[in-house]
């Protein structure tokens, strides 16, 4: 009885694999793979404590006023040179690109700056991007609470001397809070506004 000999055995497999590979069992290296999208998602979402702030029309506004829609939330200040406007710009573009969606979503910033950014002030600069936007403000003793829940920083720049003109250092981030007010998602600053909007249909 003859045996078969090992090369002749080699080939063969190699030729099954192959074979297998032909008919998909193998990775295709030409295939794209999914990119996850940008990001971090609190699972399960995050109870928020409750505050109240004062909105660009110089009404009391609390978390309850956003149960029932998701909510993407800024930290910011009306004189910021760059990232405010560009961030107000992006939310401008993800409430177009959900479409008729938009309506369940609200887009809010919250000024850190509460000396300068007067309810009439936050009305002109919201407006400014989308009537529809909300702007909150307060001073310290309600505003640190609230940045402290959602784990943002900022401090403002000393004024040289006579001059009301300064600059806030402050968290650039997104949150993205579910339509029970818990925190869902928090996008780091650059997320492009498609991936924002993305992620905002899985909420809705």
């Amino acid at each position: 009885m003859l045996r078969p000999r090992p090369r002749l055995m080699l080939l063969g497999l190699t030729l099954l694999a192959g074979v297998l590979a032909g008919c998909g069992l193998a990775p295709d290296p030409a295939r794209p793979t999914a990119t996850p999208l940008p990001g971090t998602v609190l699972n399960p979402p995050r109870e928020l404590a409750d505050f109240t702030l004062i909105d660009h029309t110089g009404a009391p506004f609390g978390l309850d006023d956003l149960r029932g829609r998701v909510t993407l939330v800024f930290f910011g200040f009306t004189h910021c040179p760059d990232i405010c406007p560009t961030t107000l710009a992006e939310f401008k573009q993800v409430k177009s690109q959900l479409g008729r969606s938009a309506g369940e979503v609200a887009f809010v910033f919250v000024s850190v700056d509460g000396a300068r950014d007067t309810p009439e002030r936050l009305a002109a600069y919201v407006s400014a991007f989308d009537p529809d936007f909300i702007g909150l403000t307060g001073d310290e003793a309600a505003l640190r609470p609230v940045t402290a829940e959602f784990g943002v920083y900022y401090q403002a720049h000393a004024p040289a001397s006579g001059s009301e003109n300064y600059l806030v250092d402050h968290t650039a981030s997104v949150f993205a809070l579910d339509r029970e007010g818990r925190l869902a998602i928090v996008f780091p600053y650059g997320t492009p506004p498609d991936a924002i909007t993305r992620r905002l249909r899985a909420l809705l």
